[in-house]
């Protein structure tokens, strides 16, 4: 299914607005890039990363 967006561009144009902008609007843009940006992820590198953290459990103390 083509959408007719670059995720990684979409990204990079949202950081640049952020750059620009102040307050409320720069955090709006600052997490709209990040979104972007994990919808640009390599799936591949999403499945390795979640297979290696696979059933550990951190412990505290």
């Amino acid at each position: 299914m083509y959408t007719g967006y670059d995720p990684q561009h979409e990204a990079e144009a949202a950081m640049k607005r952020a750059a620009e902008a102040e307050g409320a609007d720069r955090q709006r843009l600052i997490r709209l890039a990040l979104a972007w940006h994990q919808l640009a992820r390599d799936p591949l590198d999403e499945q390795t990363d979640s297979s290696s953290s696979a059933g550990r459990i951190a412990r505290v103390g």
